[in-house]
């Protein structure tokens, strides 16, 4: 599946269990972070590492020489971007990344961060999230989709969860990240979620986790 289809996926799994606008972009960046083990690793991974490794080499250099600016919420925040990043730097193709191991730490991780990042906005902290796992090209397209998704929530405007605190940030990257495995169990290829094993996921799994999230949906909707 490209990577239209994993947007469009992500934000129709995503939409009944969102209740912010912003959150789209969560959902996208979700969908999109598994794929940093394919082809973008010459752009999106090592510029993600670059930046990471130059927060850590300040911090050491504030901890070492200028102690009184070292600050350790900082000094973690940027050990966990390293992280966003070295995992498919180093994955095969459909590989870790793409594997419901990866889905809890992932989504944990970059949810963490954009909660933190908050303070600022939550759009903009949201927003930075989609940055992170997207290149120049992919970054407008995958904006004008999620905004244009924006749009039609506005309209709708119903909304079926209030989650708060990290939960806002972590769930709707969880969904996103979960839509994109099941949208490659459907491939031909399929998908090996379950790591360490080496069971491939194909589309009986697929349809699966599809009836899985609509009972789901049925579920949540019967709550409110």
């Amino acid at each position: 599946m490209n990577w239209k289809g994993h947007i469009t996926l992500g934000i129709i799994m995503g939409l009944p269990f969102i209740s912010a606008p912003e959150q789209i972009f969560l959902l996208v960046a979700g969908a999109l972070y598994p794929d940093l083990d394919h082809d973008v690793k010459s752009e999106i991974v090592q510029r993600g590492l670059y930046i990471s490794g130059g927060l850590i080499l300040v911090s050491i250099l504030a901890y070492l020489f200028r102690p009184e600016y070292f600050n350790v919420g900082f000094f973690i925040a940027a050990i966990l971007s390293s992280l966003i990043y070295v995992i498919p730097y180093y994955a095969e193709h459909r590989g870790i990344t793409h594997t419901f191991f990866s889905l809890g730490v992932m989504s944990i991780i970059l949810g963490y961060l954009t909660f933190k990042l908050s303070i600022i906005s939550p759009i903009m902290a949201s927003l930075i999230a989609l940055i992170m796992v997207t290149n120049n090209n992919l970054l407008g397209k995958s904006i004008a989709i999620s905004v244009f998704a924006w749009v039609l929530y506005s309209m709708i405007s119903t909304s079926f969860t209030t989650f708060q605190g990290l939960k806002f940030y972590i769930i709707p990257i969880a969904i996103g990240y979960l839509s994109h495995i099941v949208g490659d169990c459907i491939t031909p290829m399929g998908c090996k979620a379950l790591y360490p094993s080496n069971y491939t996921f194909r589309k009986k799994e697929g349809f699966f986790g599809v009836a899985i999230w609509a009972l789901l949906v049925f579920y949540v909707v019967k709550l409110v």
